[in-house]
């Protein structure tokens, strides 16, 4: 574990207990494939940052313990199967198969709304709202849960995307525009993940990675 404890400890008990076990679960039992070039900026270390954004939106939020633990599921699983640290669009369907395959030997049980949310990470909103409107209804109880499941898997997936852009940040301060965050309570979230990136990466990593990323910060802002 990378996050400091006394970072840890500031966080109400429900955050800190489903951190603990689901970060646990992901350095002992997920394995991410390993990815070339001389710096991590998407393997444990940056699954364990939004791990814990992901669960500080969602209890901010006010969710249910279903749709926290969700979100812990998309945060130690969205990029276990990346090729490389570029954009590699579609390791989000990578990773959502080996979730499901994961799920399928009885690790832990499936949750269609962590699946829909790894899944469509890495592409716009509107595809993965899109397959969540097509999707949720077919794992409701009644035809008049649709409504509910549908807006359940939207905030699953719309909070874990603001958590995973809000670690942009290590890329440097240019790579996340905070307008494009989602939900109100990320964008409160800025200085904390700023923080967060600067206690758990070693500074000649952290200068290593922006020196890399800083003459595409004008991209970023596109």
């Amino acid at each position: 574990m990378k996050i400091p404890q006394d970072i840890l400890q500031k966080e109400p008990e429900q955050v800190k207990e489903l951190f603990v076990h689901w970060d646990g679960i992901m350095e002992s039992d997920v394995e991410f494939w390993p990815l070339p070039g001389d710096f991590d900026v998407h393997t444990q270390g940056h699954c364990e940052r939004v791990l814990l954004l992901a669960l500080k939106i969602g209890a901010m939020r006010h969710l249910s313990v279903r749709l926290m633990t969700a979100l812990c599921h998309a945060g130690i699983f969205h990029d276990s199967r990346r090729k490389d640290n570029y954009m590699d669009t579609g390791h989000g369907d990578r990773a959502a198969e080996y979730y499901k395959d994961y799920c399928s030997k009885g690790n832990i049980e499936f949750m269609p709304e962590a699946y829909s949310a790894i899944k469509f990470h890495d592409r716009d909103d509107r595809l993965g709202e899109e397959f969540i409107r097509t999707e949720a209804p077919k794992y409701a109880g009644k035809e008049s849960d649709a409504a509910q499941a549908v807006n359940d898997w939207t905030e699953v997936y719309h909070d874990f995307k603001d958590a995973d852009a809000l670690d942009r940040l290590r890329l440097g301060p240019w790579a996340l525009d905070p307008k494009f965050l989602r939900c109100p309570e990320a964008k409160g979230l800025m200085d904390f993940a700023q923080n967060l990136v600067n206690v758990t990466i070693d500074p000649a990593e952290l200068k290593k990675v922006m020196d890399a990323t800083r003459p595409f910060a004008k991209k970023f802002s596109n």
